[in-house]
């Protein structure tokens, strides 16, 4: 009948949600990298490794920037081997990868292994969510929040227990210190050494979990839903790339409306992504306690996932445009907060909150708004592209952190240079809300686009 087709959809989805959030678990961990940089630096200085805390300021950046070139191959890569095949090797890389990671101290290689680092989750990563959207797409900005906030939770979880097996009694530096002491800082190793142990289990238990979107239910709600066959089936081809496919991308890719969406999506959130760059090493510079470190991933995790479902519903009822000029707005309230409070360290934490909800809320937004403009079947490929040039924006935004560090040290000096730093930032949130003022929801027109295509945009 068809509330039982209904049914099997709906417990289908329920299964892959599943599953998907434990496939994450894997790329999640290995983000937690950046998190445990100062342990990282630490433990590299104390294997006679002429490095400071500041480097870990460039880790999270390189493992983004690599994650957004290589994530429109995931694309590729499912449709040349299919999806299973596609999550088992992106796993297997990241246990590589990672392996080779925590038993080397060299610098340069472990920059070059986080960029393979960026490889391995770039191609399996998107593959679930996508998935995932096929099923619902018109309820997209409310489903795709709830699995955000379920990584958040898990991302949170995974989080605090690295912090609890690498440094159990909150160390925290000393106002002249600069590296944690070997018998903490070494334990990033053995955190490490329990994910490579679990990391095949989630595997396996993910793939069990996990069901390719089926477009045949589709085909049959809609018989038995009108008893008519004026609604255009979707295709089981319908993700296949055609002779038009190159021809659809490149047009979408040539349209200045990607330089506007690339505009917002670097400029806006300037301040937010600074702040987070620098935040771990900063907050140990400065002194601030070990124990707010630690629960300050943990409160911001949990807002999040209270936040994220209702960023979600608010995309799914109102217009991007509206909701982009509030986004930007809390952007520069947040840069000017920085700029005037810099020296406070409880007004800092609670602005590094308000970015994780800014954050939180501008990337479900964006990537709603990249679904519906430019539908599903190319949602990897442009959102990818728009992806690359916002980690090149983010290396940049990096790098600015690390030149700085090589003038300003202590945590007093820092709170100088990065004022000035938000004080621009203002100005260049600024120009985002300029360019989000002239972004409408507007479907993109692709040249050769099919019925079925437009069937499942949003």
């Amino acid at each position: 009948t068809f509330q039982n087709k209904i049914k099997k959809k709906r417990t289908r989805y329920i299964l892959t949600f599943i599953g998907s959030i434990i496939f994450g678990i894997g790329g999640i961990a290995s983000m937690g990298i950046s998190q445990y940089s100062v342990y990282i630096t630490s433990y590299y200085h104390h294997n006679q490794v002429s490095i400071d805390m500041q480097y870990g300021n460039l880790i999270m950046p390189i493992l983004m920037l690599s994650n957004s070139i290589f994530a429109p191959l995931a694309g590729v890569i499912e449709n040349k081997i299919g999806l299973y095949l596609s999550l088992i090797l992106s796993s297997l890389l990241l246990e590589i990868d990672l392996l080779l990671f925590i038993n080397q101290t060299n610098v340069w290689f472990s920059f070059i292994l986080i960029i393979f680092l960026g490889f391995s989750n770039g191609i399996g990563m998107p593959i679930p969510g996508k998935n995932l959207f096929c099923y619902y797409p018109k309820k997209g900005g409310f489903l795709g929040s709830l699995m955000t906030s379920s990584f958040i939770l898990m991302g949170t979880t995974i989080s605090v227990i690295g912090e609890k097996i690498i440094n159990p009694e909150k160390y925290t530096l000393a106002k002249d210190e600069q590296f944690y002491p070997l018998e903490i800082s070494q334990n990033y190793i053995k955190f490490y050494k329990y994910f490579l142990f679990i990391n095949p289990f989630t595997l396996i238990l993910a793939l069990l979990l996990i069901k390719k979107y089926d477009p045949k239910y589709e085909d049959e709600l809609i018989q038995e839903n009108n008893n008519l066959n004026t609604e255009p089936k979707v295709s089981k081809n319908m993700f296949k790339r055609d002779e038009n496919y190159t021809k659809n991308v490149k047009k979408a890719i040539m349209d200045r409306r990607i330089l506007r969406l690339v505009g917002i999506s670097t400029l806006t959130p300037f301040v937010v992504g600074f702040s987070r760059n620098t935040f771990r090493v900063y907050g140990a510079l400065a002194s601030i306690s070990g124990g707010v470190m630690q629960y300050s991933q943990l409160f911001t995790g949990f807002s999040n996932i209270f936040v994220g479902p209702i960023w979600g519903y608010i995309n799914d009822k109102y217009k991007y445009e509206i909701i982009i000029k509030i986004l930007c707005g809390s952007c520069i309230f947040q840069s000017l907060l920085f700029s005037i409070f810099i020296k406070s360290n409880a007004i800092y934490i609670l602005c590094i909150f308000l970015g994780s909800i800014i954050m939180s809320g501008f990337m479900s937004c964006s990537h709603l708004h990249i679904l519906k403009v430019y539908g599903i079947k190319y949602s990897l490929e442009i959102g990818g592209v728009i992806g690359i040039f916002g980690g090149v924006f983010n290396i940049l935004n990096a790098l600015l952190s690390f030149i700085i560090s090589k003038f300003y040290h202590t945590g007093e000096e820092l709170q100088f240079a990065y004022r000035f730093i938000y004080i621009v930032g203002i100005f260049i949130c600024g120009m985002g809300f300029y360019l989000a003022l002239h972004e409408k929801d507007e479907k993109f027109i692709y040249p050769y686009s099919t019925k079925e295509e437009e069937y499942l945009t949003m």
